[in-house]
């Protein structure tokens, strides 16, 4: 056989698999896509920083979110040699099984493999699926997480089985301990246990109880953790809601619609992709059983409804990444009324979109970094803590043990100084519980902050604390357009 013949054998056998499993060849093209791309940058994002030092030192809390997310961050760091950018092929991951158990949802709704298949590859249209998936943090999590809750919740009350409900009471506490908004799933679940006959009819079987008692004693450490500590992480969540005035009547509206449209424009991509699939004359009608479109609505719509509620009530804003994970069963919801087999040749076209949308989006991400003059997707953290380092070595002559204050800057010197100190958050040893206090004050360390407010604030619980000196960071993008941020830095000597 000659070279031609082999290589168009080969070309042949390729096209082959991707003809006959369009989903394996998808998820991993995704994979590839997104898991390079972000190595455009030198700088790591600071949720994924920040991640991995948790995984490292927090195990029942930290001082922000639950602790799940920060054990596979930390666990992919060490199997990477110690190398921070390791976290975006853990995004993808994430990302992957999401899709893994979305695909095996939407077959037991759907019942038709190629709607299946779609309803997972049009979320490539949504924002938080490509563009923003390389930056590892809770909600990149939950895209994997929430899927997973769904499968096993859909499938206990379906089948009522034991196994079930023990899978899907594990799949809701890893839920809770990974963000407290998929406290918002649960009510979804809640709702649809109450509203439903298929529902009812758990609750008068011991299995449901099974199921509730395992989720309890999953989440009771973290909460026993929180009791423990005074709920103080609940401190992060009373600045993140943007102003400390009160809301004025307009506020009440405007924030909720802000939010709801975040969304939309957030997942343009698969409205657009619809649009195409419903422009090939595909006959639409609801094609599910009652009690699928009961879970849909109760939870693919309602954590959105229940987040529009509250701010309808309370007239503060919302952030619109709260939003990560509602957009899950979209491709499901959208495929939910095709009621006859999609035919070959609009499979294909309907791939094809798929890969183009996540070409445009590539693009896009890739041009954002190129054209970023920001210090955060362009300091080389390794540099910036080799040269940390040495001016504590020459300030102090030992080895540096705490890094105090700035999360972002505090974040990098813990993970790439080759001394590994320890990050004091905010300076303050209440809110990093797992150091210890009289150790903090013993060895010191630098410290970071973005004003001489904040410089000071940092330093007000310790004596021996130098002049703040001042760092500036300037980078220029490839049009030459530069952009200057200054921090400020400085000692504190232990005692």
């Amino acid at each position: 056989m000659g070279k031609g013949e082999i290589k168009f054998e080969c070309k042949m056998s390729i096209k082959k698999y991707i003809k006959q499993y369009p989903l394996v060849t998808f998820c991993f093209i995704h994979m590839c896509v997104w898991s390079l791309l972000p190595l455009l940058r030198n700088g790591v994002p600071m949720d994924s920083l920040e991640a991995i030092w948790w995984g490292k030192y927090c195990f029942w809390g930290t001082n922000k979110h639950p602790p799940l997310s920060g054990f596979p961050a930390y666990g992919i760091y060490l199997l990477f040699s110690e190398n921070t950018k390791a976290v975006y092929f853990l995004s993808q991951i994430c990302i992957l099984v999401g899709f893994i158990y979305l695909y095996k949802l939407a077959l037991k709704i759907l019942n038709q493999h190629r709607t299946a298949v779609l309803s997972v590859m049009v979320l490539e249209g949504c924002v938080f699926y490509g563009y923003c998936s390389p930056e590892y943090n809770v909600n990149v999590m939950s895209l994997a997480i929430w899927p997973i809750c769904a499968y096993y919740f859909y499938s206990a009350i379906i089948e009522n089985k034991l196994k079930w409900w023990v899978f899907a009471a594990t799949a809701c506490g890893l839920n809770i301990l990974n963000k407290y908004t998929g406290v918002l799933q649960l009510l979804g679940f809640s709702l649809l246990m109450m509203f439903t006959e298929e529902g009812r009819k758990c609750l008068k079987s011991y299995k449901a109880y099974v199921g509730l008692l395992v989720f309890i004693l999953i989440i009771i450490p973290h909460l026993y953790w929180l009791l423990e500590h005074n709920f103080f992480v609940f401190e992060y969540f009373s600045t993140r809601g943007g102003k400390d005035v009160l809301a004025s009547w307009t506020d009440h509206f405007v924030y909720p619609s802000k939010f709801l449209a975040s969304l939309f424009f957030y997942s343009l991509g698969c409205v657009l992709l619809a649009v195409l699939f419903f422009k090939q004359k595909i006959k639409y009608q609801l094609n599910i059983q009652i009690f699928q479109s009961k879970f849909l609505f109760y939870t693919g719509i309602c954590p959105i409804i229940f987040v529009f509620i509250g701010g309808l009530i309370s007239g503060t804003p919302i952030k619109s990444m709260w939003g990560f994970p509602f957009l899950y069963l979209l491709g499901i919801i959208l495929f939910s009324g095709v009621r006859e087999n999609i035919s070959e040749d609009v499979y294909i076209k309907m791939q094809k979109a798929c890969y183009l949308l996540m070409f445009i989006m590539g693009i896009a991400y890739s041009l954002s970094v190129l054209f970023s003059n920001s210090p955060k997707y362009n300091l080389n953290g390794e540099q910036f803590a080799k040269s940390f380092t040495r001016k504590w070595y020459y300030h102090q002559g030992d080895s540096l043990k705490y890094v105090f204050g700035d999360v972002w800057l505090s974040s990098i010197l813990a993970l790439e100084s080759i001394d590994k100190p320890k990050p004091v958050i905010w300076g303050k040893p209440h809110s990093n519980p797992w150091f210890n206090k009289a150790d903090i004050k013993a060895y010191g360390g630098i410290i970071f902050a973005e004003s001489l407010k904040e410089y000071a604030e940092y330093t007000e619980n310790y004596t021996k604390v130098s002049e703040p000196q001042i760092i500036k960071f300037k980078f220029s993008n490839i049009l030459g357009k530069s952009r200057e941020k200054r921090y400020y830095y400085g000692f504190i000597e232990g005692e």
